[in-house]
């Protein structure tokens, strides 16, 4: 599978976002909805302006982490790091 890249307006090549989220003003980086720990990677804005997240599918929570790669960390804390809905034990669906 090929992944479809650009350059942005910082220089750095990055993933094509996957298309509009559920979540207003945010795109799909990478969706793991489907996944054994659902979660989707979201993000807003383009080059040193991007803005990063991690949002729950279920529950259309979002938690906004300083960079890609710290959602990371964060998901590895389990799902009640940053989901309230979650943690609260609140349905989905």
């Amino acid at each position: 599978m090929t992944v479809e890249t650009r350059v942005e307006s910082d220089g750095r090549r990055r993933k094509v976002p996957e298309g509009p989220s559920r979540i207003p003003g945010w795109d799909i980086a990478y969706d793991h909805s489907n996944s054994g720990d659902p979660h989707i990677v979201i993000r807003q804005g383009e080059g040193a302006a991007t803005r990063w997240a991690i949002a729950c599918p279920w529950h259309r929570e979002l938690s906004v982490v300083p960079t890609q790669n710290a959602e990371r960390a964060l998901r590895q804390r389990g799902r009640a790091a940053w989901c309230t809905g979650c943690a609260e034990g609140r349905p989905h669906g």
